[in-house]
């Protein structure tokens, strides 16, 4: 009787991540080391409105700016590897 279309749903800004609880991973494209962010905490710094990929990541390792941005859900099960960052606004 009813049909059930499932659709998916592009994270195109930090609202929609948060909606669906998830975390905001930056991979550094030369050394490959990844910091794992959640998503309601970037929003909280830079507004709901702000697509991830647009995020200024910096790799503390090799100092490269332009890292890989990605969207995952968090997972439920985490398991004491998972190291969640908090980011903090920095002058200068």
């Amino acid at each position: 009787m009813f049909h059930l279309i499932s659709m998916a749903v592009s994270i195109d800004t930090l609202g929609k991540a948060v909606r669906h609880h998830m975390l905001v991973v930056a991979t550094c494209k030369q050394c490959e080391r990844q910091a794992r962010f959640l998503a309601s905490d970037l929003a909280g710094l830079y507004g709901h409105g702000r697509d991830p990929r647009t995020l200024p990541f910096r790799c503390k390792a090799c100092d490269l700016r332009g890292c890989r941005i990605t969207v995952m859900e968090s997972p439920f099960d985490r398991t004491h590897e998972t190291i969640v960052w908090r980011p903090v606004k920095v002058r200068g």
